[in-house]
């Protein structure tokens, strides 16, 4: 028959057509063989649509994985930054913590430290109370008529020394350290061999240890011990002593300071922190 394709032809049209085109291509082949009018420009007008439309198949199938890829990229894009701010805030809230536990753990450290000194300047206060009452009860009573008679140095006024020190105290408790350091200083001056020069001179160490003069406050509280080994004020002194080279990380010294306290005065009023703070850096 005029004009019925070549079997290459056929065959080649065949494998180019997918699945859903070939059923409508051999039944298209089949009505032009059946009227037998096919001719070869009948086939390439045939082929030629059979192209175009597969060409459109495939431009439609890249814009749809064109898409999906860019969705794709967008979601990794939004997970990266997600994970970088995540990242970033878990970071922030760890620092945040460690800043707070830091600052907790100096609270705590300061706290200990306030409570011990409170500790001591009541437990000086009332040694202080208490020497006064003893001494006072200790005196004899001069008669007026005897006094002043086989004496050659400038009598001592206990009242003034006391009022001094109370006046001392007074600025001390209230915050104003330069005034005390100046009355405590005067009764030192005029009045060295008083009950009270003691208290007095540990004062003014505790002072330069306020200024954070730590040296000289260690050098303060070591006249205490020096100049009146006996005083109440010893053991405390003692143990300020060892508490400043704790805080100054010179630890050897710090124990043999705390150690004589615990060993020479098991049972003053500081014999506890004394114990207390040589477990803290054992």
């Amino acid at each position: 028959m005029n004009g019925i394709p070549p079997t290459g032809l056929y065959f080649a049209l065949m494998r180019r057509l997918g699945g859903q085109w070939r059923g409508a291509f051999l039944t298209l082949v089949i009505q032009l063989l059946t009227v037998g009018c096919a001719t070869k420009g009948d086939l390439r007008d045939l082929q030629e649509v059979i192209t175009e439309q597969e060409q459109q198949q495939n431009e439609r199938l890249v814009r749809l994985v064109s898409g999906v890829v860019a969705e794709i990229e967008a979601l990794q894009d939004t997970l990266r930054v997600q994970s970088d701010i995540a990242g970033d805030t878990r970071g922030g809230v760890a620092r945040e913590l460690r800043d707070v536990q830091d600052q907790l753990s100096q609270l705590t450290a300061l706290t200990g430290q306030i409570q011990r000194t409170v500790t001591m300047v009541s437990q000086g206060l009332e040694a202080d109370r208490e020497r006064g009452v003893r001494v006072a009860a200790a005196t004899p009573q001069t008669p007026d008529s005897l006094q002043g008679l086989n004496s050659t140095a400038e009598p001592v006024d206990p009242a003034a020394a006391e009022e001094t020190y109370q006046a001392a105290m007074t600025q001390f408790n209230r915050g104003s350290v330069n005034t005390a350091r100046r009355a405590f200083e005067s009764l030192l001056a005029d009045y060295p061999d008083h009950r009270l020069a003691p208290s007095s001179q540990f004062f003014l160490a505790d002072i330069l240890e306020q200024e954070n003069r730590l040296d000289e406050a260690i050098e303060g509280f070591l006249r205490v011990a020096e100049l009146y080994p006996t005083a109440d004020r010893v053991p405390q002194a003692l143990y300020r002593i060892g508490a400043i080279y704790e805080l100054q990380g010179n630890l050897d010294q710090a124990i043999i300071y705390l150690e004589r306290v615990v060993n020479t005065y098991p049972d003053s009023g500081v014999g506890d922190l004394a114990r207390e703070l040589l477990r803290e850096i054992r």
